[in-house]
């Protein structure tokens, strides 16, 4: 982790032996939410503004919640005798209430724009893959200035009339891209993440920033901190 730290704030030396690391692992998958960008005051914002209008409050939301899983996922942890009319209820408030929140409080890492921009000098191809819906994943895209700093952004629900599990949507981007397992890298916060880069048969990669507990993270080929 060290090595990486210092690659991506610039040390030469340190760019070198990264790129003689990674030379045969040069394509990258990270998660979003947690990982690239602190997104979780916004969705937070949105999720308890949702469950008011539709009158169901959680009253151990604080402790319940966790920025990461899908929304049918989060529904089910919050409220464990969930139906699914309840889950479609959430979607249907919560989507214009975070797509239409112009995401304020949400921000890259301070270190994160310098690290993906030192991958990317030493040839690395960097993707996106995430359980963000993919429009406001494209807004996020805009307003952050990222059209191309990444060559692709996969979100579950960009196929039409599929919903795709993280795991099942790096698959396709590397059939899509022709991208061989051992040639990737998963990097992510959560136990989601790291599982799904496994069933791509990436290294995977966790790293302590996000929002995932420490303990998630123990099945991760390495771990990266702050």
């Amino acid at each position: 982790y060290a090595l990486a730290c210092k690659a991506m704030q610039g040390d030469a030396e340190a760019l070198g032996a990264l790129k003689t690391r990674l030379q045969s692992r040069a394509i990258i998958a990270c998660d979003f939410d947690g990982t690239l960008c602190d997104t979780e005051a916004d969705i937070k914002a949105a999720w308890r503004e949702a469950l008011r209008q539709l009158g169901r409050p959680c009253p151990d939301f604080d402790r319940l919640y966790t920025t990461g899983p899908t929304l049918d996922a989060i529904v089910k942890r919050l409220f464990p005798d969930a139906t699914p009319e309840l889950v479609e209820q959430v979607r249907a408030l919560f989507a214009p209430l975070y797509d239409q929140s112009g995401f304020p409080q949400t921000r890259p890492y301070p270190w994160m724009l310098t690290r993906l921009n030192a991958l990317r000098a030493e040839g690395c191809r960097l993707y996106v893959a995430t359980n963000k819906r993919y429009r406001p994943l494209e807004a996020l895209r805009a307003r952050l200035g990222w059209e191309t700093l990444f060559d692709g952004w996969y979100a579950f629900d960009m196929y039409p009339g599929e919903r795709l599990t993280k795991g099942e949507l790096l698959v396709r981007a590397m059939r899509e891209h022709g991208i061989a397992p051992e040639d990737g890298v998963m990097v992510g916060d959560t136990g989601g993440d790291i599982a799904a880069g496994k069933t791509a048969g990436l290294y995977t990669i966790g790293c302590t920033w996000g929002y995932g507990r420490a303990e998630e993270l123990n099945d991760a080929d390495e771990i990266w901190n702050t």
